[in-house]
């Protein structure tokens, strides 16, 4: 069946942030719109769900750690119902002695905690931030504004002599360094500055969490500035919306919905249509029904959109290879706990209760966590990133009670056992951890979920539980990103929006919004 009563200007694959951000860009410029949804809710892993009645947490994602305010403004989501209950979260590494480290360290009060650890450390911090940032300044034009593609126009081609120049302006000395950083392990970088293992390993996170990497693995340094040059990028801030990330999509949608744009969910795309011009035609479902447009962006990652709803046949030999090799491997699980008061963790502030905690003793623990994924096992002593995301939004549990998010990275897809057997044990190694820094934790302990990897995988419809849509690593990022890094794909009409294009994952928006502008730029150059 053919749906030929509504003529569309774009179809959406996808109605992920990144798929509704393309969406509701293409419907600021007086666009007729149709996103398609393969599941019974929008928002992929940006989404907000019931632990336990009255208990609301962010079932998947739940920080915003590189959305850019700009996207805001552009789009007026403020109007829509969009608004932030905490911008300027920072980050605790939590010491069980109650002798806590807070990051970023940028003022008195926060390097003061860092010397009561380390005399060197507190003096070594600066500079390590100040040359992390020269390195991440290199990227951010290419970040924000997108990357040149061969015949590109002047603006484009402006903003990578931008970054060469960058580079060029800088000492020899500091360009072989840079070389040498780029491919070396973040581990390997902090050791020859730093002492204090708590401030190592916090650090480190940043580098490996959401990926496929150890501390110890070549390239995690690089990770970690192109992860900093995204935060940069976006303003600094990290925080989280009122109403858990389900309140991004949601007001996306209503600005959508707004407009003759529609989003219809339940309805997975099988196939794209072609015509014997080589041209995109619409989408076909499953169920067979055909819609039809002149252009359609898709979310979902590059080898899927490509290998599967494409078609080899429209690919050349070199792209189906690099598709088919293109590594997604994820490794973390989501954990959501309802609590019947606020857990007490000795040494914290009111501002550091709102705070990104880490559970992370040292590097070493950290390493032993990825090797113990790698193997299919359950790390022994696991690592962690927690928030209380009712702290800020007293909405999300009843008075006086609270949701905990905790995201568990090295998480293997595949355990011994298979996680029917060990979801059990897994959350109760997980709850014990915490219990180390909360002592109260048990006790106030009402209901809780887990999502292992392949859960998110079925429920967020990341492959391996990779939200990225493709490791984020030296030879997967810019440049390496298929495609080339732009966001058109082999067939006219066809554009990938999704994370697995530049400029890559994390709840940013910014390749749906880099694909809508190529759209629409594509359109007043050609007509």
């Amino acid at each position: 069946m053919i749906e030929r009563d509504i003529s569309y200007d774009a179809i959406v694959i996808g109605a992920g942030h990144n798929g509704l951000v393309a969406a509701a860009y293409l419907v600021q410029a007086g666009k007729r719109v149709l996103v398609l949804e393969a599941s019974g809710e929008i928002g992929g892993a940006a989404v907000t769900a019931e632990i336990s009645p009255d208990y609301m947490s962010s079932a998947g994602a739940h920080l915003l750690y590189t959305w850019p305010k700009r996207i805001e403004k552009e789009l007026k989501l403020a109007k829509h119902g969009f608004e932030m209950a905490v911008r300027d979260m920072v980050t605790v590494a939590l010491d069980k002695d109650g002798n806590h480290i807070v990051l970023p360290a940028g003022g008195k009060a926060d390097l003061a905690r860092i010397r009561t650890r380390s005399q060197r450390d507190a003096e070594a911090y600066p500079y390590f931030m100040k040359r992390m940032q020269a390195y991440a300044r290199l990227l951010e034009p290419l970040i924000e504004k997108g990357l040149p593609e061969p015949g590109t126009d002047s603006k484009a081609l402006a903003r990578m002599r931008a970054a060469l120049w960058r580079f060029e302006r800088m000492k020899e000395e500091d360009r072989q360094e840079l070389g040498r950083f780029l491919v070396s392990s973040i581990a390997q970088v902090l050791d020859r500055l730093f002492e204090d293992p708590l401030l190592k390993a916090a650090i480190a996170m940043d580098a490996v969490l959401g990926s496929h990497m150890g501390p110890k693995s070549p390239g995690s340094a690089y990770r970690y500035i192109y992860r900093l040059a995204q935060q940069n990028v976006a303003g600094g801030q990290m925080g989280y919306p009122a109403g858990g990330l389900g309140g991004l999509p949601q007001a996306l949608s209503r600005l959508i919905g707004e407009s003759d744009a529609r989003i219809r969910t339940h309805s997975p795309v099988k196939r794209l249509l072609v015509s014997s011009a080589g041209e995109i035609n619409g989408v076909a479902l499953e169920d067979g029904t055909e819609f039809l447009a002149p252009v359609v962006l898709s979310s979902l990652d590059p080898r899927t959109t490509c290998l599967d709803l494409l078609g080899t046949r429209h690919l050349a030999p070199q792209a189906t290879r690099r598709l088919k090799g293109w590594q997604k491997r994820g490794s973390i699980a989501k954990i959501n706990l309802a609590l019947e008061g606020l857990p007490i963790i000795d040494g914290l502030t009111e501002r550091e209760y709102g705070g990104r905690w880490l559970i992370a003793p040292d590097m070493q623990i950290m390493e032993r966590a990825f090797v113990s994924a790698k193997r299919g096992k359950l790390a022994v002593e696991p690592v962690m990133e927690l928030l209380l995301p009712s702290y800020h939004d007293p909405h999300l549990a009843p008075p006086g009670h609270h949701t905990m998010s905790i995201l568990v990275p090295h998480t293997p897809f595949e355990v011994e056992g298979g996680w029917a057997e060990r979801h059990e044990e897994f959350t109760k190694r997980i709850v014990d951890t915490v219990a180390e820094y909360a002592p109260d934790l048990k006790i106030k302990l009402i209901a809780g979920e887990i999502l292992a990897p392949p859960e998110l995988e079925q429920r967020f419809g990341a492959e391996s539980g990779a939200w990225d849509q493709g490791d984020m690593s030296l030879d997967q990022t810019m440049f390496f990103r298929p495609g080339m890094g732009v966001h058109d794909a082999p067939v006219k009409g066809l554009y990938l929006c999704g994370a697995g294009v530049h400029p890559g994952g994390g709840i940013t928006g910014e390749s749906g919004r880099l694909a809508a502008r190529e759209v629409l730029a594509r359109e007043r150059t050609h007509g």
